[in-house]
């Protein structure tokens, strides 16, 4: 059975907007994609491709944001301060990068 660009593309939306792994509800993407299913006259996909893992419906749901250049720029900028800072710790002191005198 081929599959033709628009319901892909429906797929696709739909299962961004449903999945469990954003947020969404399993049950609901079942439905959704078995509404679309029969919209585009297909055969409903096995249940078994729908089976969510016990730990996924415990864990929420946290999406990785890339820092905005600012921030980074910041965050450089406060690990070489760090670095410069304990630098000129004694050696006794813990967190020193002093390891041995010269």
């Amino acid at each position: 059975m081929t599959t033709t660009p628009e319901y892909a593309a429906r797929r696709r939306e739909v299962i961004r907007r449903h999945h469990p792994d954003v947020g969404g509800d399993p049950e609901r993407l079942r439905l959704e994609l078995s509404r679309l299913d029969r919209e585009f006259g297909r055969a409903p996909q096995p249940a078994s491709t729908f089976r969510v893992p016990p730990t996924a419906e415990a864990t929420d749901a946290r999406l990785t944001v890339r820092p905005s250049r600012p921030l980074r720029r910041l965050q450089r900028r406060t690990a070489a301060q760090i670095r410069q800072i304990r630098g000129r710790l004694p050696r006794s002191v813990p967190g020193s990068r002093r390891y041995f005198d010269i």
